[in-house]
């Protein structure tokens, strides 16, 4: 076929392709995740790279239009707003560097399968402040340098004889994961992100298998570098530069005060009487052809405020408030078909809120707002009474998607926003949504603890600066001194012993330095491995499983050691973790 791909691909052999995929992911799930050194439940690997692909179905079934390019950039896409967690975020990056460069390059051989694997090692990398080897980026950068090697031999070769080689390349980097990191080689185990890569081509090459004439489709020439073959259903270059630009850019109980009833009907008249700018919330999606993103997006934005529009020129989302849904409507209807569509009136939203709960939009024209990561209902009501605006429900083994960090994001009425992750596998989250947002500075605090987060709020001063505000908040939380209490979901070893799954165990600063058969025990030992004499209060956040009982316990244990010191008790509300605590 000398190169060339003649059609789109079927929609029936795509189905096939990513259902095979999806399928054998599916079933290697739980070996993923067992594969993770730390005992700890915490966003599992195998379960965030996953939920990415399966995000990328949904994109993916949404299709009319069969072409490369078309499925391409719809992969890429929902990849990008479906990613979770570290594993979730560099999997849609190494997916977004492939396919942007096939698109890009318009042809498909050989030599554009290496620029597209360096493309994919490049943003993987690049999305990790400090790089790490012996994880998944170790694998997309050996199999990048393995075909890297390969020569041309001006013949044909199958994808699927293709795949064999790098799937045994693959196969051999997933195994040398386990002699890179000392922590995975005492536990004489691979890299859980690794394995993943591997089993995502074994997952393609399975599908292949099964689809001859897709095989056969994707037939490549094995040129020489500089020479090239024509990729039919990308008859022109059109956009090449915008993408080019989007490729650079990268589409973890106590008394509240008493308010009298006089007080609390004030403040419900003064929300009820405040005026709303916008009145709709409106979201839908656009599907057409050659939509012209970034002129879109300039006129939705005239429309109304906290305006969000992603996509590309075949798929867009757009979520806007405005006093004229009706307008954007009739403007997206000119680009193509509108589907999903929901349009909410935010005042009687918010007069419902007003009998209830207090309202989560955030602070109304407010010019900065601080956006909190937690899960727990206490943590959440922490999190706002020291001053966040908004709460994203996430943390330990529920890592919220780019998507839903960018919807938060755009219900803000503020031109700055501050980012609290959290959470450590929820950073690299944050800033792939930072890199999303448009017409808003979003600036992300390292936090990686419910404690750091709280510590950084605290710092923070509205009438100060951006930049020393997160010089502040950035010093607060890493001087926060934290423990954590949980059960191990798995057998591990590690330094500080041999550990059985069903032990408590207990961490500080990543690192497990406490095991125990009661949690109780736990608790006490990890206070008195962090604590000294010099500490005067710990602050407990009690999980939604403590017990009240438990608690009186870890009080009078840790009085026998510290006499001293205060102890405050919140209800945080937390699953998975009994107990959270900061000690200052």
């Amino acid at each position: 076929m000398n190169g060339e791909v003649t059609e789109g691909i079927k929609k029936e052999n795509l189905e096939k392709l990513v259902n095979k995929v999806l399928d054998n992911f599916e079933e290697n799930e739980k070996k993923i995740n067992d594969l993770n050194v730390f005992p700890v439940p915490d966003g599992d690997t195998g379960t965030n790279m996953l939920l990415t692909l399966k995000s990328v179905k949904k994109e993916l079934s949404r299709l009319n239009d069969f072409s490369l390019k078309n499925v391409l950039e719809k992969a890429s896409f929902g990849a990008l707003m479906g990613s979770r967690g570290n594993s979730g975020v560099i999997l849609s990056q190494i997916l977004k560097g492939f396919f942007d460069e096939i698109i890009k390059c318009n042809r498909f051989d050989l030599d554009v399968i290496k620029k597209a694997l360096e493309a994919s090692r490049d943003l993987a990398y690049g999305s990790v402040q400090d790089p790490t080897e012996g994880t998944m980026l170790t694998a997309i950068k050996d199999i990048c340098e393995f075909v890297g090697n390969m020569g041309g031999n001006n013949g044909k070769v199958k994808m699927i004889d293709f795949l064999d080689e790098v799937i045994s390349e693959t196969e051999k980097s997933v195994e040398r994961t386990t002699f890179l990191l000392p922590v995975l080689k005492k536990a004489d185990v691979v890299d859980a992100g690794a394995q993943g890569i591997l089993d995502i081509l074994i997952g393609v090459k399975k599908a292949m298998n099964g689809i001859g004439s897709l095989d056969k489709q994707l037939e490549m020439n094995t040129v020489e570098p500089g020479k090239t073959a024509a990729l039919s259903g990308n008859k022109s270059n059109r956009n090449n530069n915008s993408r080019d630009k989007k490729a650079k850019e990268g589409v973890s109980e106590e008394s509240e005060g008493y308010v009298s009833h006089d007080e609390k009907e004030n403040l419900k008249n003064v929300r009820l009487t405040y005026e709303i700018k916008y009145t709709y919330c409106t979201e839908l999606m656009v599907k057409g052809r050659r939509i012209n993103v970034e002129r879109l997006r300039e006129r939705i934005e005239s429309f109304g405020d906290s305006a969000v529009v992603v996509g590309n020129e075949n798929l867009v989302k757009i979520h806007v408030h405005t006093n004229h849904p009706h307008r954007i409507l009739g403007r997206a209807s000119r680009e193509g078909s509108l589907h999903d569509i929901k349009i909410n009136n935010m005042k009687d939203q918010r007069e419902e809120l007003v009998e209830g709960e207090e309202p989560s939009e955030g602070r109304i024209d407010s010019s900065r707002a601080l956006m909190a990561v937690s899960s727990g209902e206490g943590l959440e009501k922490i999190f706002k009474s020291v001053g966040a605006d908004i709460v994203v429900s996430g943390g330990q083994s529920m890592n919220p998607s780019t998507y839903e960090m960018v919807k938060a994001i755009s219900d803000l009425d503020a031109s700055e926003i501050i980012i609290l992750p959290n959470n450590k596998n929820i950073i690299l989250t944050a800033n792939q949504a930072k890199k999303v947002v448009r017409k808003k500075d979003v600036y992300v605090v390292q936090t990686k603890s419910i404690p750091a987060g709280i510590a950084a709020i605290l710092s923070y001063n509205p009438d100060a600066g951006i930049e020393e505000n997160m010089d502040n908040m950035e010093q607060s939380a890493k001087k926060t001194e934290d423990g954590e209490v949980t059960c191990a979901v798995r057998d591990a070893n590690l330094m500080v012993g041999e550990i059985k799954k069903g032990e408590y165990i207990g961490l500080s600063k990543g690192k497990v330095r406490v095991v125990s058969d009661n949690v109780v025990d736990a608790t006490v030992d990890l206070v008195r491995d962090i604590a000294d004499s010099k500490k005067e209060v710990i602050t407990f956040y009690m999980g939604k499983d403590a017990k009240k009982e438990d608690i009186d316990k870890i009080k009078k244990g840790i009085k026998k050691h510290f006499p001293k010191i205060d102890m405050e008790i919140h209800k945080g509300g937390q699953l998975l973790y009994h107990y959270i605590f900061s000690i200052e």
